[in-house]
Order: structure tokens, then sequence, then C-alpha cells
């Protein structure tokens, strides 16, 4: 289950604004913070049966690592921008499954039954592009790990190209009350607007 708040960002100048928060500075893990190039792509078929079913399969490449994901049974609470879904991840060797993917992929996973089923066999097509630079650090309060993420890039989607500027605070484990707490305080703080959408949906057009 992946949990995170999203909130948008004005640019690249309110990264250093927030990170000097002491709500950051006084809880940040030791060399923990990451530079991070990402080119993502999401599949679909050309009939979007995983986008009607609420599924999202994409194969990013994070610096040298491509990793495929599978996202499904989302729940958004627009007023907050929390955002709780069901995720899967593996790491990928083969690149040339990031132009040529297949839901094989995920044979030995929970999601595979769901894939095989919703896509009915047919062949994936590449739906959403975007590349972003994401600046990561893991941020330790005592009582709950959890990472900030601040995005900026673009979306190639059918709608042309959109920006990207958002942060994102991911709970990893601990007291998840401790990890809402923190991050609802921290968007306080600098008055920052809640994201409802995923960075697939604001690719999309129009909802199917």
């Amino acid at each position: 289950m992946e949990t995170e708040y999203k909130y948008r960002l004005s640019g690249p100048m309110d990264i250093r604004i927030i990170m000097a928060d002491p709500l950051i500075s006084h809880n940040i893990s030791e060399n923990s913070l990451r530079d991070i190039d990402m080119h993502a792509v999401y599949f679909d078929t050309e009939d979007f049966d995983l986008r009607k079913a609420g599924i999202a399969y994409r194969l990013r490449i994070e610096n040298d690592r491509i990793t495929a994901t599978v996202k499904w049974d989302a729940h958004v609470n627009a007023e907050t921008g929390l955002h709780e879904r069901e995720e899967v991840n593996l790491v990928i060797n083969d690149e040339r499954l990031f132009y040529r993917p297949n839901i094989e992929i995920f044979e030995s996973s929970k999601v595979y039954p769901l894939l095989k089923s919703k896509t009915g066999g047919k062949p994936l097509v590449k739906n959403v592009e975007m590349q972003f630079n994401r600046q990561l650090v893991k941020i330790n309060t005592g009582s709950s790990l959890s990472a900030i993420s601040f995005d900026i890039g673009w979306i190639d989607g059918e709608k042309g190209r959109v920006p990207v500027n958002e942060m994102e605070v991911e709970w990893y484990h601990g007291d998840k009350e401790d990890f809402k707490k923190f991050a609802t305080n921290l968007a306080q703080a600098h008055d920052l607007i809640p994201e409802d959408a995923s960075k697939l949906q604001r690719g999309f057009a129009k909802n199917i």
C-alpha cells in the first residue's frame, strides 16, 4: 500500500524555502539526500482497458535503474491531498522491456491475475510519457520514517506538454498518524495547495 500526500509548488524556488524549514532540518536522516533523474512511460491497451479499471502500468528509468510499477485501487482525499493505493514494484534488468513491455513482467506478483483479466491478452502501447528531476530526502521524526520528494519537469500526454511542479510526502513505516501530522503541518506552514490528481491523470485530456 502506497500512502502519500501531494502538494503543488509554484516552482523550484519553493524547494529552498521548504527545505530550510526546521520541520525538515531537525528531522532529516543523515546522508539521505538524493538527486534522481526520472524518465517514465505509462502503457495501456489501445482501448484504454487499464485506465477504465483504474490501473496504472508504468516503466521508469531512475538514473541507471529501471523499475516496473503497477498501481490500482486508488483512494484520494481531495481536501488534504492524501493518496492511498495498492502498488507493486519490480526492478527490470532487460532495457528492451522499457520500450516493449508486457504484463508477464508481473507474472509472479499478486497483481498479475488482475492485469490479465483487464487486458484480455491485448498488447500494451505507450500512453503518457514524462521526465522530471526528483530531489528526495528522508525524514525521521523518531515515530515515523517518510520521504519528501520535490519533482520538477514535464508530462507529455493527450493534451500536450504540461509542467510538473510538486512535492510528495510518502510514508515508509512507523506511526502513520505521526506521518500525517508531519505532512499536514509542513503544508500548512507554507500554504501549499493539495494536489488531488496523479501525474498520470494530469496527462489525460479527459476521464474515460
